[in-house]
């Protein structure tokens, strides 16, 4: 009997039905802030970006382009909105790699996990121990799973 072949998408926990919007590098930024520092106001993000020149104006439409791009979560506390981010850093490069899967492989897997073996083992082979034990584990059942075919067989 056919293996039971886990999706792209479901593997690396990103949300299947919509792509990943562009982002432009002060979204990745203020992302960046929110997922290292947690729910923040505007005014918390602007100060955690002290290294750049931007003015609070700046940060809040920043914060609301995320917002509208569904990314991000805002609660109005007082006068001022606090936000937080609706993906983890994990499943939004889950979603780049499902949609880069989608344009340039038709959503093969394959010639994608080709590409990023390839990649580390370029640029950061001490990394290939770990990315070996994290394929392994894909071949394992996941919770919820049997890891049998649908006819009661094993996978052997």
């Amino acid at each position: 009997m056919k293996r039971r072949k886990q999706s792209l998408t479901s593997w690396l926990g990103a949300v299947p039905s919509r792509r990943v919007p562009d982002l432009g590098e002060r979204e990745m930024n203020v992302l960046e802030v929110l997922w290292s520092l947690g729910e923040l106001s505007a005014q918390d993000v602007r100060e955690a970006l002290s290294g750049q020149s931007v003015s609070l104006s700046t940060v809040q439409s920043t914060l609301e382009r995320l917002h509208r791009k569904a990314l991000l979560e805002r609660e109005k506390i007082g006068r001022a909105y606090r936000y937080r981010p609706l993906l983890t850093r994990t499943q939004l490069i889950g979603g780049l790699l499902r949609d880069l899967a989608e344009d340039v492989a038709g959503g093969d897997v394959a010639p994608m996990l080709s590409g990023f073996l390839d990649y580390v083992a370029a640029e950061a082979p001490e990394l290939g121990p770990g990315v070996s034990r994290a394929l392994a584990l894909v071949e394992e059942p996941r919770e919820g799973q049997t890891g049998k075919d649908d006819d009661g067989a094993g996978n052997d």
